[in-house]
C-alpha cells in the first residue's frame, strides 16, 4: 500500500517485544491496549487483528475494508511537514497544522517521528520501521488558524547510511491518553526532506514548472513526453497526461491491461493483452483474440479451450451474412456469443475466428462456475444454503452508491479471474455461494477426487467479510472478527493446554476441528489447530436456526457451558452455568438435591444465554457497534425488563454481595486461614454437611457470574453453607460492618467490573 498510495497513506511500523522494539513504540502498544501481533490500526481507531497467509488477500482486505473507507472520512484539519538541515546528521522538522476556515475549533495532539524504510533488514516485514519520536505537542486551533511547530532529529548511523530511506511523519490525533483516538490528518516527508519557497519538493525546479511538483526529481525525466515526470507517471512509456486510474492500482487506464480491477503486477501469462486478474483463461493463448475477460473467441462453453463442444454449440447458429435472427436450433444467447466479430450476424468470418482459436480439449484452469454446478452432488447443503442471507447477499447492496467496496464480500470471486464482474456478465456469481468459501469449483466439478476443494475451520476465512465495515455499511456495522479476536473463545485451545490436567476429551469444548471432524479423524491434545472458531457454532451451509446456528439459541451455549458430571457433591463442579441458570445441581445440608428457586433469566427468556451474552446493536454516537461476539454481557440487553442504569446498579450490588459472601465462606475451607473449619475434628454425621457446604460454594465460584445467572439460586446455595458454618445472614453481616471477617486481610474479593467497564 505504501507503493500504490504514496501520497495518501502515512504508515509506521512499530515493533514490540523483539530486538527492534524501542521504549516509545512499546508505549504505543500500551496506548492502543494491544494483545496480539500483528495488529494493524487505521486512523487511530480502526483495529484489525491478525494476518492471513495469502498476502494478496491480506492486501485487498486492508485496502477495501479499512483503508478506502477510512481515507474517505472527512476532515477539516490541514497538516504539512518539511525538514531543513541543522548540522551534520541533525535536521529540523517543521510542521504546519491548521483548521480549514469552515471547520470547527479543535484541540489536537501533534506527533512527529522518524522512520527508516526497509528496516529492520532482519525481518521479512520492514517498511517504515520506527526509529525515534519528538515530544508530543497539544495545540488548540480555531477555524482559519495555522500554527507552526518544530522538532530536532539526529539520525543514527544506520539511518544516515541509508539516507534515501529516511522519512519524517507527522500526524494530528485526538489528545487522549488511551485509544481509540481518531487521527485527523497526517503527512509524510521523504528524503531529502527540504522545501524551498515555491519549490515544495526541494529539487531546484519551481512548482509551476515542475513536472512532478510533489516528488524530488531534479532531472525532470519524462520518457513519454506527456508532461508528467517519470517518478509520478502512471504510464511510464505511453503518453497519458490525464493520469486516469479508476481502479487505483497505480497504473493508468491507458496502459493498464486490467483496467476494471485493481491489478498491481500486470501479469499476462498467455500474452493476450488481458491481465491475469481480468483473464478467465490466463494460461491459454488466443491466436484469433480474446474477449475483455480473456475468454478465447469461439469458446462457447467457456472452459478455456475451443473444441468439439464449442463447434456443437456454434454450428446451429450459422445463418449467413446479414442474418441477424437466431436460426432454429440456436438460442438467442448462443447466437450472440457466436457472433465473434460483433457485426450482428454469424457467418463464415465468425467460423474462421473459431477455427483459428481451435485448440482441441485442454485442461481447464480452475474457474468459478456458480452454485448450480454444485447442487447435483451436494443437494443437502444446497437445500440449507438456499434459505440463508448468504444467497441474497448481492441484493442487500445492489442499490448502494458504494457497491464496488461491497462486492468482494457480496459476490463470488470479485476481483479474481473468472469471478463476478457485474449482473449482466456474471449473474450466476451473485451472492455468497459455495465457491466463496471453498474456492473455484470447475475442475472439482469434473473430477472431485483429483481436485478436492479446500475446507477451512479457521475464523480467518469468515473474518475476511465478517468484520466491521466502518461506516461504509451505514448502521449495519458488524465487527464479528474484531470482537471474537478479543474473546475467550479465541483463546480456548491455548488456555486449555496451559492446564496441566487437560486431556483429549477437553477438546470437545475447546477445539473446533475436534468438534467437527468425524470419529476416527479427531485430533489429539497437541494436534488440534483451532480454538472455538465461527463454524463451531454456525453452520456455513445454513440451518433452520437463527444466525445459521448449529443448535437452537437456547441450546448452543449450554452444549459446552454445563457440568459434564452429575454424580453428586463429591465431584468438584466445572462449567456449571447451565445448571445454575436452571436452578440445579446444588444440595441442601441433608443431601437433598436443591431444585430451584428458579430465575426469570431462564423461564422468562426463551433464547436464554444468547440474549444477554450475544446482544447485538448498531453503532450510535453513544456506543460502538456490538456484534455479540465478545460474549460478555451488555447491560443494554437487560431492557425492557430493566433500564440500563438500573441493570448496572443491580449487577454491581449483586456481584459485591456474592463475591463477599463467597470469599468469607472460602476462608473456612482454607487450611492457612484462622477461620479454617478442620473436617478432621468433626463427628462422622457432620462430614457430609461440611462437604456439601464446600461443594455449594465451589458451584458459585465455578459459575463465574457472581449471581447474575440466577440470583435466588446462588443466594440459596450460599445460605446453606453459611447456616452450617454459623455465618450470620448477609443483611445482618453487612449492617454490622464486620469487614474484619472478610478475605483476605479484611477486604472482600474485588468487585467485578460490569460489562461496559470490562470493554
Amino acid at each position: 500500500m505504501l507503493d500504490v498510495f504514496p501520497d495518501s497513506l502515512s504508515f509506521i511500523q512499530y515493533h514490540h517485544d523483539d530486538e527492534s522494539a524501542l521504549p516509545w513504540s512499546d508505549a504505543r502498544w500500551t496506548f492502543y491496549g494491544l494483545h496480539y501481533t500483528p495488529t494493524t490500526i487505521f486512523d487511530g481507531a480502526d483495529v484489525m487483528i491478525g494476518s492471513l497467509l495469502d498476502i494478496e488477500l491480506q492486501y485487498n482486505l486492508y485496502r477495501v475494508n479499512h483503508f478506502q473507507p477510512d481515507r474517505a472520512a472527512p476532515t477539516d484539519v490541514t497538516l504539512t511537514i518539511r525538514g531543513e538541515p541543522v548540522s551534520g546528521q541533525t535536521y529540523r522538522a517543521i510542521v504546519d497544522v491548521g483548521i480549514e476556515p469552515n471547520g470547527v475549533p479543535r484541540t489536537l495532539r501533534i506527533y512527529m517521528v522518524q522512520v527508516l524504510d526497509f528496516w529492520p533488514t532482519t525481518k521479512s516485514y520492514y517498511r517504515n520501521g520506527f526509529k525515534q519520536a519528538a515530544p508530543t505537542v497539544d495545540v488548540s486551533l480555531n477555524p482559519g488558524e495555522v500554527q507552526t511547530l518544530e522538532a530536532t532529529f539526529t539520525f543514527d548511523a544506520e539511518s544516515w547510511a541509508n539516507r534515501e530511506n529516511i522519512k519524517l511523519i507527522a500526524w494530528a490525533q485526538l489528545p487522549l491518553d488511551t485509544a481509540p483516538a481518531v487521527v485527523w490528518q497526517s503527512a509524510t516527508r521523504q528524503w531529502p526532506l527540504v522545501s524551498y519557497p515555491d519549490d515544495w519538493d526541494g529539487d531546484g525546479v519551481a512548482d509551476t514548472a515542475d513536472n512532478c511538483p510533489r516528488r524530488y526529481n531534479p532531472d525532470q525525466a519524462d520518457s513519454d513526453g506527456d508532461g508528467v515526470g517519470d517518478v509520478c507517471d502512471k504510464c511510464l512509456n505511453q503518453p497519458n497526461p490525464a493520469q486516469d486510474d479508476p481502479d487505483e492500482d497505480g497504473i493508468g487506464s491507458d496502459c493498464d491491461n486490467c483496467p476494471a480491477l485493481h491489478s498491481l503486477n500486470q501479469f499476462d501469462a498467455d500474452g493476450d493483452g488481458v491481465g491475469d486478474p481480468c483473464d478467465s483463461c490466463p494460461e491459454v493463448p488466443a491466436p484469433a483474440g480474446a474477449d475483455q475477460f480473456g475468454r478465447l473467441l469461439g469458446s462457447m462453453d467457456i472452459d478455456c479451450d475451443v473444441d468439439a463442444d464449442d463447434w456443437a454449440l456454434f454450428a446451429p447458429c450459422i445463418g449467413g451474412a446479414g442474418v441477424t435472427i437466431a436460426p432454429d436450433g440456436c438460442t438467442p444467447e448462443n447466437f450472440a456469443r457466436a457472433d465473434l466479430d460483433g457485426d450482428g450476424d454469424v457467418d463464415l468470418n465468425d467460423q474462421a475466428i473459431l477455427a483459428r482459436n481451435f485448440s482441441g480439449a485442454l485442461p481447464s484452469p480452475d474457474m468459478f462456475v456458480g452454485y448450480e454446478s454444485c447442487i447435483g452432488c451436494h443437494a443437502e447443503q444446497a437445500d440449507l444454503w438456499i434459505h440463508t442471507i448468504h444467497r441474497t447477499a448481492y441484493a442487500t447492496v445492489a442499490d448502494s452508491p458504494d457497491i464496488l467496496i461491497c462486492l468482494p464480500c457480496h459476490t463470488v470471486g470479485y476481483g479474481k479471474r473468472s469471478g463476478f464482474v457485474d449482473m449482466e456478465t456474471t449473474p450466476h456469481l451473485a451472492g455468497v455461494q459455495c465457491e466463496s468459501c471453498h474456492g473455484p469449483g470447475s475442475n472439482h466439478n469434473l473430477d472431485p477426487i483429483a481436485y478436492p476443494l479446500t475446507v477451512s475451520y479457521g475464523t480467518a476465512l469468515c473474518g475476511e467479510c465478517h468484520q466491521s465495515c466502518h461506516g461504509v455499511c451505514g448502521e449495519n456495522s458488524h465487527p464479528q472478527l474484531e470482537q471474537w479476536s478479543r474473546s475467550k473463545h479465541a483463546q480456548a485451545l491455548p488456555d486449555m493446554r496451559a492446564d496441566e490436567q487437560a486431556w483429549d476429551d477437553c477438546l470437545r469444548c475447546h477445539s473446533t476441528d475436534y468438534r467437527l471432524k468425524p470419529d476416527g479423524e479427531k485430533p489429539g491434545l497437541y494436534e488440534a489447530e483451532y480454538s472455538i472458531e465461527c463454524i463451531a457454532c454456525h453452520n456455513p451451509h445454513g440451518s433452520p436456526n437463527k444466525g445459521q446456528l448449529r443448535l437452537p439459541p437456547s441450546l448452543i451455549c449450554i452444549d459446552c457451558h454445563h457440568m459434564e458430571s452429575e454424580s453428586g457433591y463429591w465431584d468438584l463442579p466445572a462449567q456449571p452455568q447451565a445448571q445454575i441458570l436452571h436452578g440445579q445441581s446444588g444440595f441442601y445440608l441433608d443431601e437433598t438435591p436443591m431444585e430451584g428457586p428458579y430465575s426469570m433469566h431462564w423461564w422468562g427468556i426463551a433464547d436464554e444465554c444468547v440474549v444477554c451474552h450475544m446482544h447485538t446493536e448498531p453503532h450510535t454516537p453513544e456506543h460502538e457497534a456490538d456484534s455479540g461476539h465478545l460474549f460478555t454481557s451488555n447491560m443494554r440487553a437487560c431492557m425492557p425488563c430493566h433500564s440500563e442504569e438500573v441493570a448496572r446498579q443491580l449487577v454491581d450490588e449483586l456481584h459485591y454481595e456474592v463475591s463477599t459472601r463467597s470469599s468469607l465462606i472460602a476462608r473456612h475451607f482454607d487450611p492457612f486461614d484462622p477461620l479454617y473449619y478442620d473436617p478432621t475434628w468433626l463427628p462422622p454425621d457432620e462430614v457430609i454437611a461440611w462437604i456439601i457446604s464446600y461443594y455449594n460454594n465451589q458451584l458459585v465460584i465455578a459459575d463465574r457470574s457472581f449471581g447474575s445467572h440466577n440470583p435466588a439460586y446462588i443466594r440459596a446455595l450460599l445460605a446453606e453453607a453459611e447456616a452450617y458454618l454459623g455465618i450470620e445472614p448477609w443483611p445482618t453481616l453487612r449492617a454490622a460492618g464486620r469487614d474484619d471477617l472478610l478475605w483476605p486481610f479484611g477486604v472482600p474479593m474485588p468487585r467485578p467490573k460490569n460489562a461496559e467497564e470490562s470493554r
